[in-house]
């Protein structure tokens, strides 16, 4: 979806834009297996108050967006990377991904049909908006008269069409953030295919991912490798990492290292701590379960899975399971990559917040392996 140029070397970057950091990951493809060669991670809190930045004050404040190309120049700079062409991220939020329901019909008529539809869903002027569309299923229509399908009336069937849109403002501003004289852009995608190509991969299976990152949530519902349901939350670790501050009356910094501690805060029935943000993500997650059960009577979600910087925090899995009451699981993007042993373990206790990157550079390794 949203395609740009593509590299043509063994080695893959991916290069996520988070909202306080900016996560990269380099893959390489040899005897038909993934091996991990570089990874790194800006925190750009603490570059826009390092001294590139108060240097760059005088008369005025450094922008959010020169803090990213800064800093992805200094993750260039610190990694070296061998790819010659990096796949970049666009935040959920800032695209459109639906099912779409239409009368099946011929290419170039459908190509019509979906810029018409698309105004029903997009607010703005298409002019300014990026569109790809895919067809995903095609159902037959049991409401027509039995004479047209006999006829095999090209309306006789139903098709799903999945669309994604992003701002064309978006696209090209993240591209020029990658955009150097050693580095091209190779893809440009939601970081909803992002997470989904790393955690979900080839299983066939129906998944809802929960990941939960600093300021954003996304709940993704898979239904064998495709996107049906993407909703953002804009609230995430930090709103966790408050309440807990607010209920024990201490300091965020405090909070946060308790969050990230051996203490389960979720279902101690004594102490347990009233989350809000948890409880409406629960809710969020139980909402869209529901539905898709109700409009599928014969599929079910065959797990949920945890993923971003939270994942990891203490009896998480245990309230999601008394929540949802389904089997859930802490998404492992990591699983089909080799590493040396002496980087196993930095990556293993990265875990899900590195999900992002690791899909954009595997999203290469796929073309690579189709060429």
């Amino acid at each position: 979806m949203l395609e740009f140029l593509k590299g043509k070397s063994n080695h893959f970057i991916g290069v996520d834009f988070g909202t306080s950091s900016i996560k990269a990951v380099e893959l390489s493809y040899k005897d038909q297996k993934v091996f991990l060669e570089n990874y790194g991670i800006v925190d750009l809190n603490f570059l826009a108050g390092s001294d590139f930045n108060k240097q760059k004050e005088i008369g005025k404040s450094y922008s959010f967006e020169q803090n990213l190309a800064e800093g992805v120049m200094q993750l260039f700079e610190k990694m070296k990377p061998k790819a010659k062409s990096a796949n970049v991220s666009i935040p959920g939020f800032n695209g459109l991904i639906t099912i779409i329901e239409m009368l099946d019909m011929p290419d170039d008529e459908l190509a019509k049909a979906i810029q018409f539809e698309a105004h029903k869903y997009i607010p703005s002027s298409l002019d300014e908006i990026s569109m790809s569309w895919e067809v995903i299923e095609r159902v037959e229509n049991a409401s027509l008269p039995l004479a047209q399908k006999i006829g095999k009336d090209a309306n006789s069937q139903k098709i799903k069409v999945l669309l994604v849109a992003a701002p064309k403002k978006d696209i090209d501003r993240y591209g020029k953030y990658v955009a150097t004289k050693n580095m091209k852009v190779g893809a440009i995608e939601l970081e909803t295919f992002s997470l989904v190509r790393a955690l979900v991969g080839e299983d066939a299976g129906n998944f809802l991912i929960i990941d939960i990152g600093l300021q954003a949530t996304n709940i993704i519902l898979v239904e064998k490798g495709i996107v049906m349901v993407n909703r953002s939350i804009d609230a995430g670790g930090n709103e966790i990492t408050s309440a807990i501050a607010e209920s024990m009356n201490i300091s965020n910094q405090r909070a946060e290292a308790l969050k990230k501690g051996e203490r389960d805060f979720l279902n101690n029935k004594e102490s347990a701590l009233v989350i809000p943000v948890l409880e409406f993500i629960a809710s969020e997650a139980k909402r869209i379960i529901g539905l898709y059960s109700v409009k599928n009577k014969e599929a079910r979600i065959d797990g949920v899975i945890l993923s971003g910087g939270t994942s990891k925090m203490k009896g998480l899995e245990e309230y999601f399971a008394r929540l949802l009451e389904t089997k859930i699981m802490v998404g492992n993007p990591w699983i089909r990559v080799m590493a040396e042993d002496k980087a196993r373990v930095l990556v293993e206790n990265l875990g899900g917040s590195f999900s992002v990157a690791l899909g954009l550079a595997l999203r290469g390794i796929e073309e690579y392996k189709r060429k």
